[in-house]
């Protein structure tokens, strides 16, 4: 009876390795920090608007950064919008939303300059990746990050 337990005790830890393994690369997968990612846009970012969210008054390395791409963005004529967080005010969201609110604060928490466009998002991207995602320019790298990004929520929901 005991190497019976032995075994379902052992079993059982391989499958959880497994499930945890599965989880951990879907998101990678999903959250791929080279490419933007399909999320569901926070309250009050109208498309055709770049979101660059960063600290306020930070003398950091990465609120340089992004000040560097504010500026760039403004020069090739995009409009720009500066801020420090965002929020989501969704009445009864549909699992689809759901996912996309954990895209987006998954790429947040990767950290500054956070950037918002076009119902797609991605932490610290150069200026061209930005001037693309605005214009519409998915090549076939974003549009693999953005189909790589539709995870099961199950995978998204776990601690």
């Amino acid at each position: 009876m005991r190497p019976l337990l032995i075994l379902m005790l052992l079993c059982a830890a391989f499958g959880a390795h497994q499930l945890w393994q599965k989880r951990e690369a879907a998101r990678a997968a999903a959250f791929d920090a080279t490419h933007f990612v399909a999320v569901t846009m926070p309250d009050g970012m109208q498309g055709n608007t770049v979101y660059v969210l960063t600290p306020p008054n930070c003398p950091s390395h990465a609120a340089k950064r992004a000040e560097t791409l504010i500026r760039d963005l403004e020069n090739a004529g995009i409009p720009v919008v500066r801020g420090s967080g965002f929020s989501f005010n969704v009445e009864e969201p549909t699992p689809e939303q759901i996912q996309g609110i954990y895209r987006a604060s998954a790429v947040f928490k990767r950290g500054p300059p956070t950037v918002f466009v076009n119902g797609l998002a991605m932490s610290d991207p150069s200026t061209v990746q930005a001037i693309a995602a605005y214009r519409g320019e998915r090549g076939e790298a974003v549009r693999r990050a953005t189909a790589a990004s539709e995870v099961n929520l199950e995978q998204l929901s776990a601690p």
